[in-house]
C-alpha cells in the first residue's frame, strides 16, 4: 500500500514537473521569438504594377520587424513614418535589403516610396498596424489645426486667398526680406507671436503694418513683413526638411517651388508654385492642413500619414523660404 501511494505521488510529481517544464520552454520560446522578431517580405512594383506587395502589414510594439525588401522592376527607396525616420536608401532592381525596426508605440504608420518611380508614384504606399500587448490599435487624436479650421468654416479646397485674408497690393507682391526695415517700423504686438502669423496671411501682416505706421505705403512695409514672415522660417528650412521637401514634393512642384517638377505635367491639376504671388494671401494653418490632408481635386496625396505634424510646419516654414528668400533656399 505504501509502495503504490509512493508511486501515484511519484508519478503526479512528474507529470507536474513536465507541465511545469513545458510552459517554461513554451514561454522560452516565445521570449525568443520576440527577440528574433517578425520577417516581413516585401516586393516592390510600381503602382501600376500591384506596389508594394503586402500593402498592409500587423506587428507588434516593442518588437523587432525585419522588413526584406526586394526591388522588381525599376529603383525604388522606401521610407516609415510617421516620425521614424528611417529610409532604405535606392534599391535598384532586383537588389535585396533589409531594413530592421522596432516600434516603441502601438498605432499606424506608414512604409512608402520616396524616390519618383512611375506616374502613379504617390500609391506606393503600405500601412503596418502596430498592436499593443492585447492586440488593439488606440484610436488617433483628431488633428487640431485642422479642427480648429473647420470649426472657422474655411474651405481648405477654396481657391488661393480665399480663406479670409486680407488682399494684398499688387505692388506689395514681391518684397525683397528686409530684417532692417522691419526695425524701423512699429509692429503691433500680435504680429510678433508665431501663432498669428501662422492663422494669417503674409497680406494680413503687410495691411496691419501699413495701418500701424502711418504715410508707409503697401510696398514699402512689405519687405519688412517678409522678414517677419521668416523668423518662424528661418529655423524650420533646415537640410533635413530641404531634403524631406526634395524627396517627397519637388517631382510636382519643382526644386525650387516654381510648380515645374518632372512630374507636373503628369498631375491632374499644375501644381501650385510657390511665389509671393500665390502664397500672400495664403494662410499658413491652411498649407499644413493641405499638406496633411491632401488636395482634394488636385491629385495631391495626404502627407499626414507619412510626416509628423512637427515636419508639416516645418514644411509650411520652408514653403515661405522658397516664396521669400532665394539665396536661403538656393542654399539647401
Amino acid at each position: 500500500m505504501v509502495n503504490a501511494d509512493f508511486s501515484r505521488r511519484a508519478v503526479g510529481a512528474g507529470m507536474l514537473f513536465l507541465v511545469m517544464a513545458l510552459v517554461v520552454s513554451f514561454n522560452l520560446d516565445q521570449r525568443l521569438a520576440r527577440q528574433r522578431g517578425q520577417i516581413v517580405d516585401v516586393e516592390m512594383f510600381v503602382a501600376e504594377q500591384g506596389g508594394f506587395a503586402p500593402a498592409s502589414v500587423r506587428v507588434r510594439a516593442g518588437e523587432p520587424v525585419h522588413f526584406r525588401l526586394h526591388g522588381g522592376d525599376v529603383a525604388h527607396a522606401v521610407a516609415f513614418g510617421p516620425g521614424v525616420g528611417v529610409e532604405s536608401g535606392v534599391i535598384a532592381p532586383g537588389e535585396r535589403r533589409t531594413v530592421t525596426l522596432t516600434f516603441a508605440q502601438p498605432g499606424v504608420y506608414t512604409y512608402y516610396c520616396n524616390l519618383w518611380c512611375s506616374k502613379e508614384h504617390w500609391r506606393m504606399r503600405g500601412v503596418i498596424e502596430v498592436v499593443d500587448d492585447a492586440g488593439q490599435i488606440p484610436p488617433a487624436a483628431p488633428d487640431p489645426v485642422i479642427a480648429a479650421l473647420a470649426a472657422e468654416g474655411v474651405d481648405l479646397d477654396a481657391a488661393h486667398g480665399a480663406d479670409h485674408a486680407q488682399p494684398a497690393p499688387q505692388e506689395a507682391l514681391s518684397p525683397l526680406v528686409d530684417a532692417a526695415a522691419l526695425a524701423t517700423l512699429a509692429v503691433p504686438e500680435p504680429l510678433r507671436s508665431p501663432e498669428w502669423r501662422r492663422t494669417h496671411a503674409l497680406a494680413d501682416a503687410i495691411a496691419a503694418l501699413a495701418v500701424a505706421n502711418p504715410g508707409r505705403a503697401a510696398s514699402e512695409v512689405a519687405p519688412a513683413a517678409a522678414a517677419l514672415w521668416l523668423e518662424n522660417g528661418a529655423d524650420g528650412a533646415t537640410a533635413a526638411i530641404g531634403d524631406l521637401y526634395a524627396k517627397n514634393c519637388a517631382a510636382c512642384h519643382g526644386a525650387r517651388g516654381a510648380g515645374d517638377g518632372p512630374a507636373a505635367n503628369d498631375a491632374a491639376t499644375t501644381p501650385a508654385a510657390f511665389t509671393v504671388a500665390t502664397l500672400a494671401e495664403r494662410r499658413s494653418d491652411v498649407l499644413y492642413a493641405k499638406i496633411r490632408r491632401g488636395g482634394m481635386g488636385t491629385g495631391m496625396p495626404n502627407f499626414g500619414t507619412l510626416f509628423t505634424p512637427e515636419e508639416s510646419w516645418s514644411l509650411v516654414d520652408y514653403l515661405w523660404v522658397l516664396a521669400l528668400d532665394e539665396g536661403m533656399s538656393s542654399e539647401r
